[in-house]
């Protein structure tokens, strides 16, 4: 990110602190000396009904949900990939963001649809992204104009994946996930893998099914993490303290010697957000299963558990 403060040289000093700062998080108060500066685009990892509603003004709207490539079937057609790279080049560019843009992500304050945003950027090699902590909520707070109505139209610009630069070590595939179910089967507590399923109990269970997902369940082996457990919901704020996220972890033996996957439905989202707090607190060996359980309860030739 250090490389970021020539572009950013005009923006105040508290602006320049968090673009170069090494946490993937920017508090609301910074964020906001970011609003309408050249080179900065915020974007809204909400849905279209929810940023419809409000929304940071001139911000864009990238549902995150919608940042996977999925069909209705769960086939994932360029796998591990949330998007092919030239649909992804396309997509991108019509937000008005090229290479250079400065990402700022948010949400309504949970978190997990502006880290799938920042994850989307991340898988693609665009670091210049960062997630506001508290999202809309601490945004407002502070005097943000938040509006309402659809995005603004901006003239399109060239986003240009480097293959070279694309990051397959924060992505894993069908077969990677099965892999490690099979080798934790195997070897227990002394598997080099730990997979988190960060969804609710009742999608868990199978009781409750998302979109047109073929089976309900679980991937066998899977640590039972609820992202809800990191997300502050008192204080509006997309992250509980780093000692309060830590012992979480500890409680449930996640620890940093281990390859982790995380998953959700959709891998943008809720097992983005899992691995944005691993990162906070240091874990350098997180994947996202990009497919999740959209791909894996759609394939029968996988294994499940209820």
């Amino acid at each position: 990110m250090k490389k970021l403060l020539a572009s950013f040289c005009l923006f105040s000093s508290v602006a320049v602190v968090s673009v170069l700062a090494d946490d993937i998080t920017i508090s609301a108060k910074e964020a906001k000396e970011l609003v309408g500066k050249p080179g900065v685009v915020f974007v809204s990892g909400d849905n279209d009904d929810v940023f419809k509603l409000n929304h940071v003004e001139g911000s864009m709207n990238m549902d995150a949900h919608h940042l996977h490539h999925s069909d209705i079937t769960g086939d994932m057609h360029c796998a591990p990939l949330y998007m092919c790279p030239e649909e992804a080049e396309k997509y991108i560019g019509k937000k008005g963001i090229d290479n250079d843009t400065l990402v700022i992500a948010y949400d309504d304050f949970k978190g997990p649809n502006a880290t799938g945003v920042w994850h989307f950027f991340k898988s693609f090699g665009h670091d210049k992204v960062k997630i506001v902590n508290g999202g809309i909520a601490q945004l407002r707070a502070e005097g943000v104009k938040i509006v309402k109505g659809d995005e603004p139209q901006v003239a399109p610009k060239t986003f240009k994946i480097d293959p070279k630069k694309m990051n397959h070590e924060i992505i894993v595939s069908k077969q990677d996930v099965l892999k490690a179910v099979q080798d934790i089967e195997k070897n227990g507590d002394k598997s080099q893998y730990i997979i988190i399923d960060s969804r609710r109990i009742e999608e868990i269970m199978g009781s409750s099914k998302l979109d047109n997902v073929a089976r309900g369940g679980h991937i066998p082996n899977a640590k039972f993490i609820e992202w809800t457990n990191f997300s502050d919901a008192n204080k509006k704020m997309s992250y509980k303290s780093l000692d309060e996220m830590q012992a979480i972890l500890d409680k449930n033996g996640v620890t940093k010697d281990k390859i982790i996957y995380t998953y959700c439905h959709v891998g943008t989202g809720r097992g983005s957000y899992i691995a944005s707090v691993l990162e906070k607190l240091g874990y350098k060996n997180v994947k996202v299963y990009t497919g999740s359980w959209d791909e894996w309860g759609n394939d029968w030739n996988m294994p499940i558990r209820r």
